[in-house]
């Protein structure tokens, strides 16, 4: 089993781009917005959580690439 690497963790707007681009170049990104599921399951939720995005081990050095190209 391949270990998850924390490559991002920001607002929204940054974390959507980033995912978009990831995705673009092949790499699969496992996002985490507990935002959306507080919403979705009817419980109150944090405005200022962050978005976190992970990615696996094998594909950090890539994803960080992307990550620095994006100044974000």
């Amino acid at each position: 089993m391949q270990k998850q690497v924390l490559l991002f963790k920001g607002s929204f707007i940054e974390s959507k781009r980033l995912e978009i681009e990831l995705i673009a170049n092949k790499i699969n990104p496992i996002i985490i917005n507990k935002k959306q599921s507080a919403i979705l399951s009817g419980f109150g939720y944090n405005p200022n959580d962050d978005i976190f995005i992970y990615v696996f081990e094998d594909q950090l050095k890539s994803s960080k690439l992307i990550l620095s190209s994006l100044t974000i």
